[in-house]
């Protein structure tokens, strides 16, 4: 009797069995048979610690999360060192992120979406697939951006159906960078029907133009003439890109006969391959082109290659304001060649966008730059209308320009969020040329505008802060107004990883409003580190779904770091 009832306790389940029963399920992506496991193991085991974990693990899996959450907060009263547990941490917050795919509400699917992204984890991939099927096309937008990072075959293939059948514009033109940064042989065909369509937009036939740059890993000298050729001019066009990409000495006939094509952007085009790859023809190019992007642009090749030096000044002194201020972008184009030229119209101009790109092209030069950081201040603090770097017309040409950005109904203030980058980023020039007034310029901006990184922009707009520019920001840390300061904490964190403002922004979270909140818990995620485990453990208990996400994603960000 002892005997059998000695090998009955020896065939029932360790923990250890129990526990590779609910790995196992989880595995074949069957929680809810995980969670019954997890359930008996832990009534089963009562005082282990590692059933207990087990169970909290198969409940974030079945989309449970609260219950999850109030196993884990029971289980750490009884092990406080499970704050530390990082794969546990991180199935928790991978619960709340899943069951929040689940919303109807887009924004929290977006947030959601941005977390599961940030995991670099293998789970990512079929979020990223579903999500590149939503039915919001920012969603599906972001999405497919997300996906160019991952570059796993399900999401190569959603982004060539994209190509195939999507209507929104927003969303057809990520696919198409995204298929440009995997390099997808495949969407060739589609690409290149995109460069041919008279119904394709300008904007979208420049990004399938760049996208099969991209894609071609050489220079096929045949291809480009045959493209040259073509009776189609987005071909021709496109046989100009890659020519001047991979500078082809043997197609330079081909492209120097497009300096006379009937499509002006051929025409641009090929003006920019004699400028960048072919200048001992610059002759060829004719300075009194009918169009004046093409004009503006020989003009800059003309400059830039010593035959003219004032070429341009025509054009700065014209009638048309969008003609002055391309000539103005190509003139800041033309290097140490068009300084003189520069340092004359930042003088005589009276178009204030004239004068502000002419001044950006000094400061990358280094010449005059006392009289064009001042003009860039007095634009700074004195033009009221919003911005946008503009090169529709040309790539090569980054136009400072009132803005044009139309209202997208998905992304709330788009054109005021674009504004803010550009204005920004004047903002880091005058930083990087030691310009004292820096440090005003950006207390005028976190004073007026409410700084902060959106999930949109965090996935869409952000960029590498400029080291110089952080530390002007950094002074502001000891401003007396607590805006200022929570404002500075804000851009050092998103843009900077600066692990010495976590605990003044944890300490501002409560008073915050909820907007707030949210590009608090988005700056703690982008610093990360175990520091902030315990703070966003306890946001995920707050009633707002959209801060839970937003927690849990900035808690699989500091458990990876």
């Amino acid at each position: 009797m002892i005997l059998a009832l000695a090998l009955l306790l020896a065939a029932l389940p360790t923990v250890e069995d129990g526990i590779r029963r609910v790995q196992a399920h989880l595995l074949i992506d069957d929680p809810n048979s995980a969670l019954q496991e997890a359930q008996t193991l832990a009534t089963r085991f009562p005082a282990s610690r590692e059933a207990a974990s087990a169970h909290v693990e198969a409940l974030s899996a079945a989309g449970r999360d609260d219950e999850a959450l109030a196993q884990w907060t029971a289980l750490s009263a009884r092990y406080p060192d499970l704050i530390t547990d990082r794969n546990l941490l991180e199935e928790l917050s991978w619960g709340v992120l899943k069951k929040a795919m689940q919303s109807t509400q887009h924004n929290v699917r977006l947030a959601s979406l941005i977390g599961v992204y940030l995991t670099h984890d293998v789970r990512a991939v079929p979020q990223l697939v579903k999500m590149m099927r939503d039915s919001n096309a920012l969603v599906r937008s972001v999405a497919v951006q997300m996906a160019a990072d991952y570059g796993d075959a399900p999401l190569k293939s959603e982004i060539a159906r994209l190509l195939n059948e999507e209507k929104v514009w927003m969303v057809r033109l990520q696919a198409m960078q995204s298929a440009g940064r995997l390099r997808m042989k495949s969407v060739v065909p589609q690409l290149q029907a995109q460069v041919l369509s008279e119904r394709t937009m300008a904007e979208e036939r420049q990004v399938a133009i760049e996208a099969l740059v991209h894609i071609s890993e050489g220079a096929n000298v045949e291809e480009i003439r045959k493209l040259a050729q073509s009776n189609r001019a987005g071909l021709r066009h496109l046989a100009c890109a890659i020519a001047t990409h991979f500078k082809v000495p043997e197609v330079k006939q081909e492209i120097l006969t497009l300096l006379s094509d009937t499509n002006p952007d051929v025409r641009i085009a090929a003006i920019n391959a004699v400028g960048l790859v072919y200048p001992e023809h610059i002759k060829a190019v004719r300075l009194d082109d009918p169009d004046p992007a093409v004009a503006i642009t020989a003009a800059w090749a003309a400059t830039v290659l010593g035959v003219k030096k004032d070429a341009l000044e025509p054009w700065l002194q014209g009638p048309v304001a969008d003609h002055r201020r391309l000539a103005a972008a190509a003139l800041a184009a033309c290097g140490d060649r068009g300084v003189a030229l520069a340092a004359k119209t930042l003088q005589s101009s009276t178009d204030p966008y004239v004068r502000a790109n002419v001044a950006l092209g000094l400061i990358g030069q280094r010449k005059e730059v006392p009289a064009a950081a001042d003009c860039l201040y007095t634009f700074l603090t004195q033009e009221k209308r919003m911005w946008m770097w503009d090169n529709r017309q040309n790539a090569l040409f980054q136009v400072l320009a009132p803005s044009q950005v139309r209202h997208v109904d998905q992304i709330p203030n788009y054109p005021e969020a674009i504004d803010q980058m550009t204005r920004l980023q004047i903002v880091s020039v005058l930083a990087m040329v030691n310009d004292r007034r820096a440090i005003d310029g950006l207390k005028t901006f976190l004073e007026k505008r409410k700084w902060g990184i959106t999930g949109v922009a965090a996935a869409t707009l952000l960029q590498e802060g400029d080291d110089t520019a952080l530390e002007v920001v950094r002074q502001l840390l000891q401003d007396p107004n607590p805006q200022i300061r929570l404002q500075a904490c804000l851009v050092l964190a998103m843009y900077g990883k600066d692990e010495t403002v976590l605990k003044e922004l944890q300490g501002a979270y409560a008073g915050a409003d909820f907007e707030c909140k949210l590009h608090i818990l988005e700056a703690l995620g982008h610093v990360g580190g175990a520091d902030s485990f315990s703070f966003l453990v306890g946001v995920l208990h707050e009633p707002f779904p959209l801060l839970r996400v937003a927690a849990a994603a900035a808690l699989i960000q500091s458990v990876n770091r």
